[in-house]
């Protein structure tokens, strides 16, 4: 019995160390900032180096590109990281305006310094500037982005109207809209009849599903947690009870790091986020005997809630940095609602999986709950020695 369960714990382990390093990435997303000039309407952000090229991107897990290390590239790369960024934007975006195609061309900015240098960044990830170019067209009408990116990433855009600056967000298959201008179509008869209204776009929409899909389908930290909270009491009323404390919790330091009220170091955030699970894993190991779920366990969940939140923060902080303080709410409770409902739906899956193994629930518990230790502590190994 003790070698079985030996050979079982080695197989888990095994498993585990195949599972990909899920703190450093490329970001599979486009971020722009929308203006509209007198003579020019405009996009502005910074692209991930390693999204936009087509040996790196779409990798499961992909790492990002070294900033010191693309910057010694020599002439002939640098010259194709711009066709190929050039390339994928093209295949990502699409523009709009009074329902046809207008054209637009890519600039590279960094490229026009007399100094050639890529954007800063603490984690020494490579960031190319692009500026996205339309010449106004006459006429009035609906200027929209149309987003063509894979299935969990996003178009977020930022788009400037005087004072009320407002962020938009879209998933593959769908549109944000940039402005739209009053007067007649090029394509219609010149009469009197009314511009259309303008469309109104929920700001959380995109937020909410910016959250759901921070846990779904790739946030593997995320899920083994949940699961492992799962594994001690499989009860709806107790689950629930849990993931909305948890939610709770991770809102609150989530919204204090955007503020900037908040500052904790990424890599002891992320290596207390592996702590968390292998502790959640262990812990069901020693009191699930019990299947009692008591006040320590709710107070434990509560402040792991909050360390996850720091997690959220790094990748949501920048996304909300040109926002002014007062608009940052609704995206703050869209992003938070979606990671609740992706919670909601792990547990459903959950639930699906256990139910018909019932008569063997001592065994799922107990095995469950030390692929969830394993996990969690070969994370904190990766952690604070390999990244």
């Amino acid at each position: 019995m003790r070698m079985k369960f030996f050979r079982v714990l080695l197989c888990l382990l095994a498993v585990l160390f195949a599972f990909p390093n899920i703190q450093a990435h490329q970001v599979p997303s486009v971020e722009l900032e929308f203006q509209n000039l007198e003579s020019q309407w405009r996009l502005l952000g910074e692209m991930d180096i390693a999204y936009m090229l087509p040996e790196t991107r779409n990798v499961p897990g992909g790492p990002p590109l070294s900033r010191a290390a693309v910057m010694k590239s020599p002439p002939e790369e640098f010259a194709r990281i711009r066709k190929e960024t050039d390339n994928t934007l093209r295949k990502l975006l699409r523009f709009t305006f009074a329902g046809k195609d207008i054209p637009w061309r890519v600039e590279f900015p960094d490229f026009e310094k007399p100094t050639f240098a890529l954007p800063p960044e603490e984690g020494d990830v490579a960031l190319l500037s692009i500026r996205i170019l339309f010449d106004p067209v006459p006429g009035g009408g609906e200027l929209r982005a149309h987003w063509s990116g894979e299935q969990d990433t996003e178009l977020i855009i930022l788009i400037e109207e005087g004072d009320d600056p407002k962020i938009m967000s879209t998933l593959p298959g769908g549109t944000v809209l940039l402005m739209n201008l009053a007067g007649p179509s090029p394509a219609a008869p010149t009469t009197s009849a009314p511009p259309p209204p303008p469309l109104v776009q929920p700001v959380t929409s995109g937020w909410l599903a910016s959250g759901f899909h921070h846990v779904l389908p790739t946030g593997f930290d995320h899920m083994l947690f949940i699961l492992g909270l799962f594994l001690l009491v499989p009860k709806w009323k107790s689950l629930v009870e849990q993931s909305l404390l948890f939610t709770l919790a991770h809102s609150v330091t989530l919204a204090l790091s955007v503020y900037g009220l908040a500052n904790v170091p990424e890599k002891f955030v992320n290596i207390m986020v592996a702590v968390s699970i292998a502790w959640i894993g262990v812990e069901n190991l020693i009191i699930g005997r019990t299947g009692k779920l008591g006040k320590q366990r709710l107070i434990l969940v509560f402040s792991f809630g909050l360390i996850h939140g720091l997690g959220y923060a790094s990748g949501l902080r920048d996304k909300l940095s040109s926002l002014p303080q007062d608009k940052l709410i609704m995206p703050l409770i869209g992003f938070n609602a979606g990671v609740e409902l992706a919670q909601i739906a792990v547990l459903c899956a959950a639930f699906l999986f256990f139910w018909p193994l019932g008569k063997w629930k001592t065994q799922v518990q107990t095995y469950g709950s030390v692929f969830v230790a394993l996990a969690g502590f070969a994370w904190v190994i990766q952690r604070v020695f390999f990244v």
